[in-house]
């Protein structure tokens, strides 16, 4: 018998890349979800956003699961791909009624006529095929499929059209339309899903800011994982639920899993799933190798060109102090979203205290540097006079490729 009989796959318990809320993965968001569930029952339309990896979907369609809420993804991509937010509603009616005319003929072969396709019934909405135009009929389908309950269009990926004024243009009307009793009558709720903070700011600059930000109520940032959330998510799939034992201490291992991963939910799904399939090579057990084997496969399929931009800017190892190596490792090491180069050279020089001790570092100048190449791993924000890396995938490439050993930065991972 194999020892993994009777247990799931990796592969079902880790699911990074899955659109569906993996039950075995999700660890509860208590506050988020309390925010979004409540946010759902008032005026205003919603907004959710945080940085990429950081479980947005899995956070909405958890809830919408639990209210009971029909909903209805409009991917903003397609918004862009197709030139308007019109014909990404047209593209979603038209594959939705393709799946509907399948299933009526499907049914009808069997002599019954499906249930509110076409016809009237207590309590619900006909949906008529084009007899009105995109939004409404979006509409229509969504409460038709909705009956009495509650009713959403989420506006997904909002940071592919942020920086076009005439799709921001498009996304504001809908939202002004919904007070209007011709739209209002569907009792249809827009949440809008994406990256960038002040999403109901970039909108009013099509607007005027009170006329959207009236109808707009942002819930709390969905940030990384907290430690107790991270490491939660991590016993559970690769101990509880697939019967892995770490070898030594626990809490170091599941430190350094937090570490590199920055705490990105997806990152640490797509760690975990790694790190499953090589511990089931040997026994079941996680040990030293087991964790460098994974992370550095999980660094060339996540991290892979963010590391090729940390490598190209690294000071060769016969330079003396390697200022630039120590100011890079040193922005990995702080934890705080913004920083200023007081903060990095109080850091460089309690790290490095040996090549620091009475030198003028000029700290500065290199986050100067770095925030200015054509694809910056630093962005200066000019307001606040302080930096921040240009993406979570920075700090983790540094954590995952850089170390100190007798003294200086050097690479651990070489082969990315």
């Amino acid at each position: 018998m194999s020892l993994f009989s009777g247990t799931p796959k990796p592969e079902e318990v880790f699911t990074p890349r899955s659109s569906d809320v993996n039950r075995r993965s999700y660890i509860p968001r208590p506050d988020l979800e309390e925010e979004l569930a409540e946010g759902l029952t008032e005026s205003q339309h919603l907004i959710i956003f945080g940085e990429s990896g950081n479980g947005k979907s899995w956070l909405y369609k958890r809830v919408f699961e639990t209210e009971r809420v029909s909903y209805e993804v409009i991917n903003l991509v397609q918004a862009s791909r197709l030139g308007s937010l019109g014909a990404a509603f047209q593209d979603r009616l038209s594959r939705n009624e393709e799946l509907e005319k399948e299933a009526y003929e499907l049914v009808k072969s069997g002599g019954i006529k499906p249930q509110g396709v076409g016809v009237d019934f207590e309590g619900t909405w006909t949906y008529v095929k084009g007899k009105k135009e995109p939004f409404e009929r979006l509409l229509a389908y969504i409460r038709k499929k909705a009956g009495r309950g509650k009713a959403v269009i989420v506006l997904d990926n909002f940071e592919q059209i942020s920086s076009d004024a005439d799709l921001c243009k498009q996304v504001s009307n809908c939202i002004i339309l919904l007070d209007d009793p011709t739209y209002s009558q569907y009792e249809v709720k827009i949440v809008i899903v994406g990256t960038p903070a002040g999403i109901d700011e970039i909108l009013s600059k099509s607007d005027n800011l009170q006329t959207i930000s009236t109808r707009l109520k942002e819930i709390p940032e969905v940030e990384r994982m907290t430690p107790n959330e991270a490491k939660s998510l991590m016993r559970l799939g690769l101990e509880s639920a697939l019967k892995l034992k770490v070898i030594g201490n626990s809490d170091i291992f599941y430190d350094r899993m937090l570490k590199v991963t920055d705490r990105i939910a997806l990152e640490l799904q797509e760690l975990g799933l790694k790190i499953a399939k090589e511990a089931r090579k040997k026994d079941g057990k996680i040990d030293q190798v087991v964790f460098d084997r994974a992370t550095t496969k999980w660094a060339k399929n996540s991290i892979r060109s963010t590391c090729a931009m940390l490598a190209d800017r690294l000071n060769s190892n016969e330079t003396k102090a390697a200022r630039r190596n120590q100011c890079l490792y040193a922005c990995g090491e702080i934890t705080k979203d913004t920083f200023t180069y007081k903060d990095v050279e109080a850091k460089i020089r309690e790290l490095f205290p040996e090549t620091t001790k009475n030198v003028a570092l000029n700290v500065s100048g290199e986050l100067s540097k770095l925030s200015k190449d054509e694809n910056p791993l630093l962005r200066r924000i000019e307001s606040q006079k302080s930096y921040r890396l240009s993406s979570p995938k920075v700090r983790m490439a540094i954590r995952t490729m850089l170390a100190i050993k007798e003294g200086k930065v050097v690479r651990v991972i070489n082969d990315i």
